[in-house]
């Protein structure tokens, strides 16, 4: 069970994670060969969805393809695709993976650059790796906190890639900005905004289905904030990405069901967001939103709405991170309340 003190451990976690591995996060970025083919990522175990995660933040600040599976299923139909200096990044936290250790030792035989990120230093696949990315946090009890600090660290890592190979473009100064002040932001939001959270964690426990909605940097996110609302509460839940959710789902939404979108002033597909938003609204649905409040025609159709600070995509992903994770430990809590008589 998921407790308030797990969840408020969080930021000072995320603090030490970033001031740590700032430097040697750069270090790397600048030592690995990168060259022009895709960036191959696998997920192991718990972080198997983190690859999505990476992806996301590679295409976006570096505008390079990634291949991001699995490592199952990147063993059973993508192993042909590593090649002599192909570059493979592979998140594992603290844990046995045999089918990782598996991979990281086919990729060596065959001459590609190994990057692992974890947060056990004695992870077997530490000794495999060309290249080793610690985040500082470890135990059972902190895993909140643990996805969320390789969540910003995957992050982080693709902004420095980008920083060493890429001619600067403006944004990126406030990207650093707003990633150096993540760990504040989350403390204030958790110091500000205790009685919405638990008053949407008591809503959403209520609802008999719930569709979360997010895309792009957003999509891990909504697939994370289903696992764990299904582990912790025993909610009916499920993902999606905008165009899946509004090609189909969201004008079969009824009106006891309730859809949570992911969303804010900075994302991309922020219009698709609003037509899903306005579809699920025309069948009396509940739209419930997480957003900041630039959002303000999500906002506005929002039976209730979480509220933010406006970040960039990418730190607001991780802030999002936290937010839905909060969510899902005020969920479990509500569920396991007796019903008021």
């Amino acid at each position: 069970m998921v407790n308030r003190q797990q969840i408020q451990q969080i930021p000072g976690a995320l603090r030490t994670t970033l001031e740590k591995v700032r430097a040697e996060f750069g270090t790397v970025a600048r030592k690995v060969r990168w060259g022009d083919g895709p960036v191959y990522v696998c997920g192991a175990g718990d972080c198997a969805g983190l690859g999505i995660a990476a992806s996301y933040a590679f295409e976006t600040l570096l505008g390079w393809p990634v291949v991001a599976r699995p490592v199952e299923v990147f063993q059973t139909y993508a192993l042909s695709l590593l090649r002599l200096r192909s570059v493979l990044v592979m998140i594992a936290a603290k844990g046995e993976w045999p089918e990782a250790v598996a991979l990281a030792e086919t990729a060596r035989k065959r001459g590609c650059t190994l990057v692992v990120l974890t947060n056990a230093a004695d992870s077997p696949l530490v000794a495999l790796a060309d290249h080793v990315l610690l985040t500082p946090v470890e135990g059972e009890t902190a895993m909140p906190a643990v996805t969320v600090c390789l969540h910003a660290a995957l992050n982080l890592l693709a902004f420095e890639v980008a920083r060493a190979l890429k001619r600067a473009e403006p944004q990126w100064d406030l990207m650093t900005e707003e990633l150096n002040q993540l760990p504040d932001k989350l403390e204030w939001v958790f110091t500000q905004l205790p009685t919405v959270v638990r008053s949407a964690g008591t809503e959403v426990a209520a609802f008999p289905r719930l569709s979360i909605v997010g895309g792009g940097l957003l999509h891990f996110p909504a697939w994370q904030a289903a696992r764990r609302l299904h582990s912790l509460a025993g909610l009916a839940v499920e993902a999606m990405e905008p165009s899946e959710f509004s090609s189909g789902p969201a004008g079969l939404a009824r009106s006891g069901d309730a859809v949570l979108f992911l969303s804010g002033s900075h994302s991309k597909i922020k219009k698709l967001i609003h037509r899903c938003a306005a579809q699920v609204q025309a069948t009396g649905a509940r739209v419930l939103s997480l957003t900041d409040s630039n959002d303000l025609e999500l906002v506005e159709r929002s039976h209730l709405g979480i509220l933010v600070p406006s970040l960039q995509e990418a730190p607001a992903s991780t802030l999002t991170m936290f937010m839905l994770e909060w969510l899902a430990m005020e969920a479990q809590r509500a569920a396991k309340q007796p019903p008021a008589r």
